[in-house]
């Protein structure tokens, strides 16, 4: 969920735990310390950040859980950059996964997963299958 007014209590809902309220935000990423090669946050828009162009001075940036995950030590991040529906995502982080362990690089892999939604008559528009993007380590 984006929070606009206030974007490190952005978060992504998880879920809940006994102690945990299942929401982990922003704030809380950037103070982790990981040792991932690779994070994957399958929801929707979970690459967006916060403000505009006019709103962020120069020299910054947008706060969000993709900068938060990679700050932390996250190498690289596979995020979405608008709504994506449950079941083509379901197909294409299946497809990704299967491909990153046939060893090609991270960014190969999404690109093969990606590529096989052209030929599906109906999945074959970019916005099934082209909200998803890696930044950081593409190997």
């Amino acid at each position: 969920m984006l929070n606009n007014r206030n974007p490190l209590f952005s978060y992504v809902r998880l879920q809940p735990g006994p102690t945990a309220d299942g929401r982990l935000e922003v704030h809380e990423v950037f103070g982790l310390e990981l040792a991932a090669d690779l994070v994957v946050l399958s929801a929707c828009e979970t690459g967006l950040g916060t403000g505009s162009r006019r709103e962020v001075p120069p020299g910054d940036d947008w706060v969000g859980l993709v900068r938060a995950f990679l700050f932390a030590g996250a190498e690289s991040v596979v995020a979405s950059l608008w709504p994506v529906e449950d079941e083509v995502t379901a197909r294409l982080m299946q497809e990704f996964y299967k491909n990153l362990g046939d060893g090609p690089s991270k960014a190969r892999a999404l690109a093969h997963a990606q590529r096989a939604f052209i030929y599906d008559e109906k999945r074959s528009s970019p916005f099934y299958w082209a909200a998803f993007g890696l930044t950081g380590d593409v190997q």
